[in-house]
């Protein structure tokens, strides 16, 4: 079972983390309670969750699907970052019953090969230093305004997990799916995003046929952190104009 927050009453929105990340990550989205009811997990693999084998992107999806229908919600709108984002995608692959629309935030829908592992090949080598070099890696590589270090550092719990994690999406391609998406669908990217640069929103859109599109201004990959407010008016104005 997965370790999640529930917080609120009303329509519920699910918020998926990424990679290396945590439910913690989402603190800035807790004001968003007030409205609505925020199902928060830790994927597995991630933060306080216990589950540590078969970490792939169709499992991550059907923890979530679990999860939903443990707590009795039939269906809800699905927020995902980064890792997370792809995650929504599967998730609504396999049940887009589930599935009241979509947010996807500084994600993508295809994750190149030779890319990620470039991309694993250097995590590893700074993990090798430690967890908090790694993070501090992260971190500044993540972010437009560095005002934000602090609080974007606690956003993240490197387990030993965390290299199998990087390695689920390798070679994962949803463009084929994006235009039969019946649901509504938020695209959230941001200026000087260097992990998945705001290119991605604008091709993800093209292929879509209900798609809302956000970029935000001076925010880096951590978006939901730098820009919060907007980040979370964004998402209400979404909710509102789906109701």
């Amino acid at each position: 079972m997965l370790k999640y927050n529930d917080l609120g009453t009303g329509t519920p929105v699910v918020f998926i983390h990424g990679l290396g990340s945590k439910k913690e990550a989402w603190i800035p989205q807790h004001d968003l309670a007030d409205q609505y009811r925020l199902v928060i997990p830790d994927m597995r693999g991630h933060g306080e969750t216990e589950i540590n084998e078969s970490l792939t992107v169709g499992n991550f999806a059907l923890d979530i699907i679990d999860l939903l229908e443990y707590l009795e919600v039939p269906s809800a709108f699905i927020c995902g970052f980064s890792l997370g984002g792809i995650v929504a995608q599967e998730l609504y692959k396999q049940r887009p019953d589930l599935v009241k629309g979509l947010i996807l935030s500084n994600t993508t829908s295809y994750v190149p090969s030779i890319l990620a592992s470039s991309i694993i090949n250097e995590s590893s080598k700074l993990l090798r230093k430690g967890e908090e070099d790694l993070i501090e890696h992260i971190v500044t590589r993540g972010l437009y305004d560095e005002v934000y270090k602090e609080e974007a550092k606690k956003a993240f719990h490197i387990r030993d997990t965390y290299i199998e994690a990087a390695k689920a999406p390798i070679g994962v391609n949803y463009f084929s799916m994006l235009p039969s998406i019946q649901k509504p669908v938020l695209l959230i990217g941001s200026t000087h995003d260097k992990v998945t640069p705001s290119v991605n929103i604008y091709l993800m859109k093209a292929f879509l046929r209900k798609a809302h599109s956000a970029i935000l201004k001076n925010a880096g990959h951590l978006s939901n952190i730098e820009q919060k407010e907007l980040f979370n008016q964004y998402v209400t104005d979404f909710l509102k104009s789906c109701a």
